[in-house]
């Protein structure tokens, strides 16, 4: 026989033993195997987080003027309330396709009352001004979205239309209504709306499986933001008198927030596959720390016995650079780069979670992912915020 023949067997051989092997390129591992038995909450120990909140009024008051972050973070809220309205972003993963950001308004909401307290009193004011008439338009509680076509592009590159997504982003959580919340408490806002006006409280049993390691369907991440929103509607009907509504709600965020704790103690395996973008191939995420607020943070670090800090801690610390723009694929596999709510999810993480210092928090800032970047500016206040000293205040 000639050599030739040899040769193709050779190679099919080696095809087929490649394709028996776990892919070396696809980064889907955890770091720990820390786990505690599940814990069960009472009323008392839920109501902790909800009676309490991030003090980012007197953050802001602590923090020096000359800070470098206050200077980034009042430029670029200057740049997207110039520049206003933005197009959601267009974000090109790779092999995993594309993903869209900014498409509703709970984030713009979000981000941007927690940043009014740290601006300069006249961009305070025109980001009120924005966030008033997105108010009547577009509040952060509607099920529907931006039109993710119009607008001014946020892309440092160019863009076809026809390979934007078409229609409107839509609400997958209930994170909107604690936007609400943030944009009356510090944008000094009146609630203008009711609580029986808002979204209706989660379907009772709530339907989540603490063991699993994720559909594909971000269950985490809406868990988190139902959490945020339950909050947000118990701060409001307070404000509102309304007893009956906020007992309710009060019930449901306990029954949450166990499912959220010991889903941090029992089940180690914190990244998950994610049907977020427009193909599902070699796409990772960290569910269960995107849509984090300051108090499920809080929360988890308390309660998960050690777990929530270890998971993340070492899975940081194992993906050095993972708060870099664009940075190298770190998550999924095949990729051009790491999509938005990874470098999101681990600050929010290392925050509330880990409590790392400001001052190691202030070098992952990076540069923003693009113009008007919601993200950056969330990471900008809490690492303001963790520099002033993490304070909290207690709500009446």
């Amino acid at each position: 026989m000639s050599p030739r023949p040899y040769f193709y067997l050779s190679l099919l051989i080696v095809a087929i033993c490649f394709d028996k092997t776990r892919a070396q390129n696809i980064v889907e591992s955890n770091s720990t195997n820390l786990t505690a038995n599940p814990v069960t909450l009472t009323g008392r120990d839920a109501s902790e987080f909800f009676f309490s909140a991030a003090d980012f009024k007197k953050a802001a008051l602590n923090v020096s003027k000359d800070d470098p972050l206050l200077r980034k973070l009042n430029a670029h809220v200057a740049e997207l309330v110039e520049g206003a309205p933005w197009m959601p972003l267009h974000h090109t993963l790779g092999i995993s396709g594309y993903e869209t950001y900014f498409d509703h308004p709970d984030e713009y909401f979000y981000a941007l009352s927690i940043a009014v307290p740290f601006l300069s009193t006249e961009l305070a004011e025109k980001t009120r001004g924005l966030l008033g008439g997105m108010a009547v338009e577009t509040p952060p509680f509607a099920k529907d979205g931006l039109d993710r076509r119009a607008g001014r592009a946020r892309e440092s590159y160019d863009v076809p239309v026809e390979l934007r997504r078409a229609g409107r982003g839509g609400a997958s959580n209930l994170f909107g209504v604690y936007a609400w919340w943030s944009y009356c408490s510090y944008a000094n806002r009146k609630p203008s709306v009711g609580v029986r006006e808002l979204p209706p409280l989660p379907e009772s049993p709530y339907k989540f499986n603490i063991q699993s390691a994720g559909s594909g369907k971000d269950e985490a991440e809406k868990l988190n933001g139902d959490l945020a929103g339950l909050i947000g509607f118990i701060r409001l009907a307070r404000a509102g008198r309304d007893r009956d509504a906020e007992e309710k709600a009060e019930k449901k965020f306990q029954e949450l927030l166990e499912l959220r704790i010991n889903l941090e103690r029992v089940n180690p395996r914190i990244l998950e596959k994610t049907f977020s973008a427009s193909k599902s191939l070699h796409n990772c995420k960290l569910a269960r720390y995107c849509d984090l607020t300051p108090e499920i943070g809080a929360a988890v670090g308390k309660w998960s016995s050690g777990c929530g800090p270890g998971h993340l801690k070492a899975f940081r610390e194992e993906r050095n650079g993972w708060y870099l723009a664009f940075g190298d694929r770190m998550i999924g596999g095949e990729n051009y780069t790491n999509p938005l709510h990874f470098s999101r999810a681990l600050f929010a993480g290392a925050t509330f979670i880990e409590e790392l210092p400001g001052g190691q928090l202030a070098p992952f800032l990076d540069v923003p992912w693009c113009k008007a970047d919601l993200y950056f500016i969330e990471k900008c206040v809490y690492a303001l915020w963790a520099k002033a000293g993490r304070p909290w205040i207690e709500l009446k």
